[in-house]
């Protein structure tokens, strides 16, 4: 995602940098338009009669030609979540991301209810009316949005802001909205009919947080410019003004009939502090860094908050006693919600995970399944029966193909893992991750066997030769090398590169490994020696992923220029290019007989080509958001796919015959 205009704002400083899992640098999140529609999935499948169709242990519908999924896409968004709010009864949970939907999810098991693309732009903001039949929404493209809690529908749109609008919030009779923005403007609006009521001016800075008071006049603002402001929105006076001493409040709340204003800021302090007198009454200690997000119960016995740390932790709203410290996120817990009734809290992660709680016990609800978003790499064993994934917890694991349940963790890799293969055996597998490491693993023990120190600024891709006794490794340091898999020795390394590789590949007499880098160019190196025999020029474009013919003389190409390009190696150029991906093709898989070819792409689909043809005969639709990576298990029968939507689908393909 590109950067913020305003940086360097705590909060969009914060929340626009949730880290994509594949490259972990910024991430962009080109999202089509969703449908209303239920969420979906976690692993397994449960057996139906004969005309039901498939669904997985939850309950959740598969796609289409899919038999099963492992991860799932409840309390899940494609980016970071920005706001959450409750309903007024508790059953339902509105969630605002970056990647500009709004979703209503069932509180009591997860599933999606509704899911919009709320606004033209990243979204910040997340509010409830007191009736609980009315959403409303603040976002990047200036406006204040109004919608239906029981459809998804919008109902009105409120425009007025001269930037960006970070908060927005109801007064509990309903009869006024707040929203207040990058503009330092507090906005005042009649909800029913639209009507701005009324311009609250006095911060010198974003407008960061809103808060109303019991009595639905009384209204806090907190801002970048370190204060919290409190105003009589009858006649827009300015009645309090408190000074926190950091450089920005992120967060304010109202406590039990107004007669406290919590915050948290930017020096990592959650605070609560006497509304008549202006006097702190209470300090939260214990956030390492900048807290994002308070809540604060109705009673007041409970405050909850998020912060930097990637902490959700409660507290003891009198004595300001830690109750508990919940390890919630991995990029920053950004937005914290309390039900009425103060005995659940959900909170908003920079990693796009809506979590719920039980604040008695901590304990998690609706059992979040997964780590988060897959890092985009998969593989299945020589035999079929077992699938390697990598998760964004840096670890490998590996899934029983006929059940889909996990079997085994393998843990050492110390950053996320860019790639996986299988050596031929069966008994041992191959990784390659961001922290420059190359692991060799024991397939049914999780042993790590060795351990080579292959890329200093990390593996980027690896390939197995078909004997298994070579792998290829390339990084982001412009090297190839190629390792014995039997003893870990270099048999070669090939430095100073004209551009760092992206994608290898094994011609299937082992002789030679082609390689494709960034700037679109082929690359084709003797094996073991390592010495290059030729280059291709392709269109100019990366080169994402690299797939050989069975029979030699041709190689598909999949990258930014949106399409496949099929290589005739005899002639030495391209013949032909696949059309039919939107965006990027990240990632191709042949069948061992060379018949058929799948890709898939940023653009979210999963498309299966004839090669005899070369026209496509089947498109697999089942994912949300970019698919990161594709394989065909041995035998051609199934396929697996991985995506940026926290799931991998099984897929049937006997059907393609």
């Amino acid at each position: 995602m590109g950067p913020l205009t305003l940086a360097p704002l705590l909060l969009a400083a914060a929340l626009a940098h949730p880290f994509d899992a594949h490259s972990r640098g910024p991430l962009s999140a080109l999202l089509r338009p969703r449908s209303a529609q239920g969420g979906t999935a976690d692993p397994g499948l449960r057996r139906l009669g004969p005309q039901d169709p498939p669904v997985d242990t939850l309950g959740d519908p598969l796609p289409r030609g899919a038999t099963a999924r492992i991860g799932t896409l409840r309390l899940r968004h494609e980016d970071a979540v920005t706001s959450v709010a409750f309903s007024p009864d508790g059953k339902t949970v509105a969630s605002s991301s970056h990647d500009r939907s709004l979703r209503l999810w069932n509180a009591e098991n997860g599933r999606r209810i509704f899911s919009v693309e709320a606004h033209r732009g990243r979204m910040y903001g997340v509010a409830f009316s007191p009736d609980g039949s009315r959403i409303a929404t603040a976002g990047q493209d200036k406006t204040v949005r109004l919608w239906n809690s029981t459809n998804g529908a919008e109902v009105q749109s409120f425009d007025g802001h001269d930037e960006h609008v970070w908060s927005v919030v109801f007064s509990p009779d309903g009869s006024t909205m707040a929203s207040a923005g990058a503009d330092e403007a507090v906005m005042l609006w009649e909800p029913s009919s639209g009507k701005e009521l009324r311009r609250l001016h006095g911060h010198d800075g974003n407008v960061l947080s809103l808060a109303f008071a019991p009595d639905s006049r009384t209204l806090a603002s907190a801002g970048l410019d370190g204060t919290v402001r409190v105003w009589d929105t009858r006649t827009g006076r300015e009645v309090l003004k408190l000074r926190d001493g950091t450089s920005s409040v992120n967060s304010a709340a109202f406590g039990p009939e107004g007669r406290t204003i919590l915050s948290g800021s930017w020096g990592g302090t959650v605070r609560l502090w006497d509304r008549v007198t202006g006097k702190p009454l209470v300090d939260f200690k214990g956030h390492e860094g900048v807290v994002y997000r308070v809540a604060i119960s109705a009673d007041g016995k409970v405050v909850a908050s998020g912060g930097k740390d990637n902490t959700l932790r409660l507290w003891d709203g009198a004595t300001g006693k830690e109750l508990r410290r919940i390890e919630a996120a991995r990029y920053g817990v950004l937005a914290v919600a309390l039900t009425h009734d103060g005995k659940t809290v959900a909170a908003g992660t920079g990693d796009g995970l809506v979590r719920l709680f039980d604040v008695e016990t901590g304990k998690e609800l609706c059992g979040r399944q997964g780590t988060g978003q897959a890092t985009g790499t998969l593989a299945f064993s020589p035999d079929g029966k077992t699938l390697a994934l990598a998760w964004t917890d840096t670890s490998l694991r590996l899934h029983e193909v006929a059940t889909v349940r996990e079997i085994l963790r393998l843990a050492g890799h110390e950053d996320q893992v860019a790639a996986v293969a299988w050596l031929p055996d069966g008994k041992r597998l191959v990784s390659g991750g961001a922290d420059g490491a190359l692991r060799i693993w024991d397939a049914s023990t999780g042993k790590e066997l060795r351990k080579l120190e292959a890329h200093p600024k990390g593996v980027a891709c690896l390939a197995v030769s078909p004997d298994g006794a070579v792998i290829a490794t390339g990084g982001a340091d412009r090297a190839l090398g190629l390792w014995d898999a039997s003893t870990g020795k270099v048999l070669s390394r090939q430095a100073d590169l004209e551009d760092a590789l992206k994608s290898l590949a094994f011609s299937p007499d082992g002789k030679q490994v082609a390689g494709g880098d960034w700037e679109g160019g082929l690359r084709f190196h003797e094996v073991p020696g390592g010495r290059e025999l030729r280059r291709l020029r392709g269109a100019g474009s990366v080169i994402h992923a690299l797939a050989w013919s069975p029979d030699g003389t041709r190689l598909y190409s999949g990258g930014g220029d949106q399409n496949v390009v099929v290589w005739d190696l005899e002639k030495g150029k391209s013949i032909r290019s696949l059309y039919g991906h939107g965006d990027d093709v990240r990632s191709l898989a042949i069948t061992r007989d060379g018949k058929f070819l799948l890709s898939g792409g940023d653009d979210a689909s999963v498309r299966l080509w004839d090669l005899a043809t070369l026209r496509e005969v089947r498109s697999l639709d089942g994912h949300e958001q970019k698919v990161f990576s594709v394989a065909v298990s041995a035998d051609g029968c199934r396929a697996a796919t991985a995506s940026l939507d926290s799931t991998v689908v099984l897929w049937d393909l006997e059907s393609r015959k």
